[in-house]
């Protein structure tokens, strides 16, 4: 969608097409029981309590969903654009083939219009624009009380300030949207600096919390909180803090650079301080609140983190959305992981250590014997490897997966059928679990939700500032270093943590805790931007592999099937795809362009640095 057009949704205040089920909506109980007519009119959509709830729910429906068809590149998932996983179908993106330009930045990894699914509901201006006229217009309606009306502007205003997050991440400074424009409004687009852009965030972020409840009743799981609110401030000065903005240079010269649109204008340790006291105000309040939050812990390390990103009303997802009612097996973003457009890479799961701690290593015999399970099953590596990947012989559509030579979801170059239903997931010797569980029981008709933020983030945030801030050995009001908040999520999977004698302070560190994040938040829109916040290209600069397994010897009965139980392993890159986008690196794809034809309608926007 244009900017022109863009403008118009933001100036237009008379009709609003509300037209959805309650299926689309209904992520608490008895939010939505019925859809609304297919338009209404200002007056009317404010004029009872039912419609205008109706209409914060399409502000709520404007958030991001991470999985394929549904995500930022459409058929894909931005972990297809690093170092965890493969895009297969149709060779790719324009991004994938090196060819995004700000001429097609429509199909950017971001665009202020991504997802153009019903007239762009799905999008950040959509939600931006919703949210102003409610929260203009939802004092006049009469059957609201003062308490109601507060708490679902604080929901209002936690949106938009998670649409900004996101564009300060993807697109640097941007323009400030204070409300619901005129027509007779000045158009002018002039973009932020990152410090004018930070200060508004963090300034909404804090009267989104001072309106809204610290946690909600199950009844109402979904709705925006102030913890919400505190973890997305810890998110943005986060990324604020880093090299790509907080820096002697910015990440490239160019015009909206010399303007301080994509970096601070020079580097300050005090940002990551303003980022560790986000994380610890976070820390703080949840005290005061009998630390409502905590990670899930049933005592089953592999449930545990599983619950932490997909069950409801955990108490650990801080920030969801809901596009859906259920999870459906039949949806294209589940069909279209079996058919392989994210599939993770061997290099992601090479990843996770084994059950001791120590580093995965083909090198040593008895990882590259049994890297996954022991001859009687049971399993070598860190339990989120199996709860984030599909590998061989663990839990598969009621079964045991068979990702080799003649199993059931062998690759296709390795004899699987061209249209065999499995054959796209295990072309790179491992699938994708994250979201999709078993693909069966574990997943169909449960209530859906797409995690956006979890507690985990805040804790290693908080390792991270400290680390940058040079104390990561010493202990904060709560008892804690950066170490200790690091294991919170080791301990939770029963993996032994790690010590400044392994990781020493500083890069060794800071590396970890990267890694960590890899392992905790894969294909939850983390990794892609940590390797930009730290403009580390050289993540990507690698060579991409995959797993070719073939059964040794013959099979033997577990339980009530028949398993083989050893396997030869090769390494393969001959078949991963080829990225043009990293083989051919420039340093403008740290953020993403501007379209070019809004830069040229001269509503003051300033293209990103070499997307010109």
């Amino acid at each position: 969608m244009t900017m022109n057009k863009i403008i118009k949704g933001i100036c237009f205040v008379g009709l609003m097409s509300l037209t959805t089920g309650c299926d689309d909506f209904s992520f608490w109980n008895s939010f939505l029981e019925k859809p609304i007519s297919d338009e209404q009119t200002i007056d009317s959509v404010f004029g009872k309590k039912v419609y205008a709830e109706q209409q914060l729910a399409q502000v709520y429906h404007s958030l991001p969903d991470h999985t394929p068809i549904n995500g930022r590149l459409s058929w894909s998932v931005l972990e297809s654009l690093t170092d965890l996983a493969d895009y297969l179908k149709s060779g790719g993106t324009d991004y994938h083939k090196g060819a995004i330009t700000a001429s097609n930045a429509a199909s950017s990894v971001y665009s202020l219009m991504y997802n153009n699914k019903a007239d762009g509901k799905f999008s950040s201006i959509y939600g931006i624009r919703q949210a102003y006229i409610f929260l203009e217009n939802v004092d006049r309606v009469p059957d609201m009380t003062e308490e109601e009306k507060r708490r679902r502007k604080g929901e209002a205003k936690m949106i938009i300030a998670y649409h900004y997050v996101d564009w300060l991440r993807n697109l640097g400074g941007m323009p400030w949207i204070d409300h619901s424009y005129q027509p007779n409004d000045d158009m002018n687009m002039t973009r932020m600096t990152i410090e004018e852009m930070v200060t508004k965030i963090a300034q909404l972020c804090d009267e989104a919390a001072a309106m809204l409840p610290w946690d909600v009743a199950a009844s109402e799981d979904g709705r925006m909180t102030a913890a919400g609110a505190l973890a997305l401030k810890s998110r943005m000065w986060t990324f604020a803090a880093s090299p790509l903005f907080n820096n002697e240079k910015p990440y490239r010269e160019g015009e909206a650079s010399d303007l301080h649109y994509t970096w601070w204008g020079n580097y300050d340790q005090n940002r990551w301080r303003e980022a560790l006291n986000a994380g610890l105000a976070f820390i703080r309040e949840n005290q005061k609140n009998g630390n409502v939050y905590k990670l899930v812990d049933n005592g089953n390390p592999r449930t545990s983190f599983t619950s932490g990103y997909f069950d409801r009303y955990n108490h650990e997802t801080l920030i969801s959305s809901h596009r859906f009612a259920r999870w459906d097996l039949n949806a294209y973003n589940i069909t279209q992981i079996r058919y392989g457009v994210c599939t993770p890479m061997l290099n992601y799961a090479d990843m996770f250590p084994m059950k001791d701690g120590s580093d995965f290593d083909w090198n040593n015999p008895e990882h590259s014997a049994y890297p996954f399970f022991t001859e009687d099953l049971q399993e070598t590596r860190d339990p989120r490897l199996y709860e984030t990947l599909i590998v061989t012989n663990d839990k598969f559509w009621g079964r045991r997966a068979e990702i080799y030579q003649g199993g059931r979801e062998q690759p296709q170059d390795m004899g699987g059928g061209q249209n065999w239903r499995w054959a796209g997931l295990g072309n790179n010797g491992i699938g994708q679990r994250k979201y999709t569980q078993d693909h069966l029981n574990e997943l169909q008709n449960k209530f859906y939700q797409c995690c956006l933020m979890r507690l985990p983030e805040v804790y290693l945030n908080i390792a991270e500032a400290m680390n940058e801030l040079g104390i990561a050995t010493q202990k904060d009001e709560f008892g804690r270093n950066a170490y200790d908040y690091f294991n919170l999520l080791r301990e939770r999977v029963d993996m032994p943590g790690i010590t400044p004698e392994k990781y020493a302070p500083g890069v060794a560190l800071r590396e970890a805790i990267l890694r960590e994040r890899a392992l905790e938040f894969g294909y939850e829109e983390v990794r892609y931007f940590d390797i930009m916040r730290w403009k580390h290209k050289d993540y990507l600069d690698i060579t991409r592999r995959r797993l070719r397994t073939y059964p040794v010897g013959n099979k033997v009965t577990i339980g009530n099937q028949s398993v083989y139980v050893n396997f030869r392993h090769e390494q393969d890159t001959k078949t991963v795809n080829k990225r043009v986008w990293v083989d051919q690196w420039d340093d403008k794809y740290y953020l993403t362009p501007i379209a070019l034809e809004e830069i040229n309608k001269k509503y003051g926007l300033i293209q990103n640095p070499g997307w010109e």
